[in-house]
């Protein structure tokens, strides 16, 4: 992943969380839709997945579903599944599953997403990633980190 994004649609999955959206970036085959299938069992909501459209307004970024794709996920040796979704949420946090944290204690880092500044959890090998994007998510954006 880049330190920036400027173009939409991108490859990802996003979902939210008290309102809090995150968004879900890493290759093919990363664990983007497994995470947030345990995301999802635990009370986040789905936004889109496969295909993530990122819009600019009023200084944040918002993120749906290309229209063919809403309310699906892809539940890897599966198939798709049909699930509620949200037309849209407010982009919170980027998760990204190509990088692992460098440290125990990571000092924060962002990206810049369409000339906004966002969060960026290095989310490669992470224990409990799950765990932590609902904690993130119910604390809202004050939340620690």
């Amino acid at each position: 992943m880049t330190d920036r994004i400027e173009k939409s649609p991108v490859h990802g999955t996003a979902v939210a969380v008290n309102g809090q959206g995150f968004l879900i970036l890493g290759p093919s085959g990363s664990g983007k839709s497994g995470l947030a299938l345990q995301l999802i069992a635990l009370g986040a909501s789905l936004v889109a997945d496969d295909q993530v459209v990122l819009e600019s307004r009023e200084a944040q970024i918002w993120m749906s579903s290309p229209a063919p794709l809403y309310g699906l996920i892809e539940a890897r040796g599966f198939g798709l599944l049909k699930q509620p979704a949200l037309p849209e949420a407010c982009l919170s946090r980027v998760v990204d599953l190509s990088a692992e944290p460098e440290t125990r204690m990571p000092h924060p880092s962002g990206v810049h997403v369409m000339g906004s500044r966002i969060d960026l959890i290095k989310g490669r090998n992470l224990p409990n990633l799950a765990s932590i994007l609902l904690l993130l998510g119910r604390d809202g954006p004050t939340g620690t980190r």
